[in-house]
């Protein structure tokens, strides 16, 4: 499949080369510093939104220190966006107090900043979350602040174990840098991406004995990359560093993977089915006559093996399992308990969406990857695929550069990508396929979460941070999951200012978090921008709005139930709830897309499948309908929203469609 001499193995595990960089510069060199007036900026921001509480200490010229720090190896489009935000708080306050907010006294400084955080204005409030997100991340990711909360701040590197299928993997920027000379590859199937499908897919076929070549963008980490500390991990892994945002009626940050193994090495390793419902939806509106609970059966026991699939163990579900059992219980729920996961060996270190340390986590790049390796295949790392070739309807293989600037082609008799609901669509068009559908028909799942203070210590930084469910609303596309984040995540996720955000972070170890996540009816749109940038737009739907707000309002009456002290749901104009009648109140609200907090993170459905080429970019097989020999196997195939979390789902759906793919080439 490769020759002798382009194919270069690497024992080594690759990862992101900082050394010799200078602090405070972006990946291509480009100095990242912020003028005199900015840095004054934002260190009136950390002292107004960041005052000393207790032993925790305020923010001040240490935090600008450890923004510039956390800025190094953000993405180049970082600074250019967080600078104007900037300038919006500085010269906000010249209207109605007539000068600058760098010359507010520290007092007025907190009231603005205070007024903008829980005004009736999504813009400021969007403005001010976006302004304050990585400097509270830079703030409070500090050994010293972990210490003054009892939570401890980096895990002991763990040694990589020797693994022979390491010798099957190359680093792309270990094949030469002979930028003059095109590197040519051949295999009998490329795959680009190795995430969840293209895993899998890369499994299934070289099982069966094809010549698998599997690319993919990001590097290969292993476990000794995995140290629990978050702004490292999402350099590293996510993609565009965790600051992806889709735009539409509100702003909603939607996460995905960049690395061998794609978001599997940064989900919560939750493991769900497709219920039955959703596939009679696909029977009925899409033609798939195949897909049922009972066809897919199968391929789902396939993947469960694999994976080590079985519900979290209870010792490890930590104080949020605790509470939350207890409120379900005395609100009379009838389904819940805990989740089922990919993680047997779990220890319960709480950071599994920044990597698993002990490899307890079935990611792909633990599971399907290895094994693909051990069975014949080939990885190339850090090699971004820029095209499929396509001659006279048929896909011929894959061109791209790797990361030492070289360029690559690969020669295919048949093409898998598998890059994800965001990338792949970019991907396909670039390569030339117009259908009307692809990139459209995106959905996300949007989901939000409610923070609550206990009097007994919860302590959110030991036990699964999901390993609980609620499954009760889930037939009304209500699906409630735990969502327990480390102190510097933790800090994020509060919209508040001042001392009173203080007093919460100060109180850390009695804070619990539950999520919820609904099954949403909006759809959105993908698209390549200027300068290769993606762009997501998404609205908010209002019946998902709606099904948000219920989903809030429950998890409040059980966070009540469970006996907390005092209950955040973050809705705009209902920051606290302590009383009944505060609940009633939101339970009556009318409102508006940017009144809940939003995030997501599972892309789905931009190049669907389906029977009808007018309305559906890939067949039941999931071949593209315009190109013979072009399959996409991963989130993007699904026809719609799910309601649960995907990647059991893409891995079953890929094992039946390698299949497929393997009758037509023997």
């Amino acid at each position: 499949m490769m020759s002798p001499e382009t194919r270069v193995p690497s024992s080594k595990s690759p990862h992101l080369r900082d050394e010799g960089r200078d602090e405070g510069r972006s990946d291509d060199g480009r100095p990242l510093v912020l003028s005199a007036h900015e840095q004054e900026i934002v260190v009136a921001i950390a002292a107004a939104a960041l005052p000393a509480y207790g032993t925790l200490p305020g923010g001040g010229r240490d935090t600008l220190a450890k923004l510039l720090r956390f800025m190094k190896g953000m993405p180049k489009d970082f600074l250019a966006s967080y600078r104007p935000l900037l300038w919006m708080v500085e010269l906000a306050s010249v209207p109605t107090r007539g000068r600058p907010f760098t010359r507010l006294s520290r007092n007025d400084a907190e009231v603005f900043l205070d007024a903008w955080a829980n005004g009736a204005l999504h813009l400021q409030r969007s403005a001010l979350r976006a302004v304050l997100t990585p400097l509270k991340y830079a703030h409070f990711h500090d050994p010293k602040l972990f210490e003054q909360v009892g939570c401890r701040f980096e895990l002991e590197v763990v040694r990589d174990e020797p693994a022979r299928h390491m010798a099957q993997v190359t680093d792309g920027r270990e094949l030469g840098d002979r930028r003059d000379e095109t590197l040519e590859l051949e295999a009998e199937v490329v795959i680009v991406g190795t995430g969840a499908g293209g895993a899998a897919a890369a499994y299934e076929l070289a099982k069966r004995g094809h010549a698998v070549l599997m690319i993919e963008e990001g590097d290969y980490h292993r476990r000794s990359s995995f140290r629990g500390r978050a702004p490292e991990a999402t350099k590293m892994m996510y993609r565009e560093a965790g600051v992806t945002i889709a735009w539409g009626n509100v702003g909603i940050p939607v996460f995905a993977g960049r690395a061998v193994g794609g978001s599997t090495v940064i989900n919560s390793g939750t493991c769900y089915r497709v219920p039955e419902r959703v596939f009679a939806r696909w029977r009925d509106r899409y033609g798939l006559s195949d897909y049922s609970a009972e066809q897919m059966d199968p391929w789902y026991q396939q993947v469960e093996a694999m994976l080590h699939v079985e519900p979290a163990r209870r010792e490890h579900l930590g104080g949020v399992g605790r509470v939350i059992e207890r409120g379900a219980q005395a609100l009379g729920m009838q389904r819940h308990g805990p989740l089922r996961r990919n993680a047997p060996d779990c220890d319960g270190q709480g950071i599994c969406c920044f990597g698993c340390p002990t490899g307890a986590k079935r990611s792909t790049d633990v599971s399907y990857v290895p094994e693909a390796l051990k069975r014949g295949a080939q990885l190339i790392t850090a090699a971004r695929v820029e095209e499929v070739d396509i001659v006279a309807g048929r896909a011929r293989g894959v061109r791209g550069t790797l990361a030492n600037g070289r360029k690559f082609k690969v020669k295919a008799a048949a093409t898998v990508i598998a890059g994800g609901a965001l990338m792949t669509p970019l991907l396909l068009a670039r390569s030339g396929l117009r259908h009307p559908m692809l990139g459209k028909n995106l959905s996300i799942h949007p989901a939000t979460k409610v923070l609550a203070l206990f009097d007994e210590v919860i302590d959110q930084s030991r036990g699964i941070p999901q390993g609980y469910t609620i499954e009760d609303l889930e037939d009304d596309g209500i699906m409630m999951e735990g969502g327990s984040t480390p102190f510097d995540v933790t800090s994020t996720g509060i919209p508040y200012v001042g001392a009173r955000f203080m007093e919460l972070m100060a109180k850390f170890p009695h804070l619990a978090t539950f999520g919820m996540m609904v099954q949403d009816r909006g759809r959105g749109s993908v698209r390549e921008g200027p300068g290769g940038r993606l762009i997501i737009q998404y609205s908010l739907d209002p019946r998902d709005l709606a099904r948000l707000q219920r989903g809030v309002v429950r998890l409040v009456e059980l966070y009540r139930a469970a006996g907390a002290r005092r209950v955040f749901p973050f809705v705009a104009g209902a920051q606290e709830i302590t009383t009944a009648a505060d609940v009633e109140a939101l339970a009556r609200r009318k409102l508006k897309p940017g009144d809940i907090e939003n995030t997501a993170f599972h892309p789905l459905g931009t190049a669907r499948i389906g029977t009808d080429p007018r309305t559906s970019v890939l067949g039941p097989d999931q071949q593209a309908h315009e190109v013979e020999s072009l399959y996409v196997m991963d989130g993007s195939a699904m026809p719609s929203s799910l309601g649960v979390n995907p990647q059991l789902t893409i891995m079953a759906m890929s094992l039946r469609a390698s299949e497929q793919l393997s009758a037509r080439l023997s």
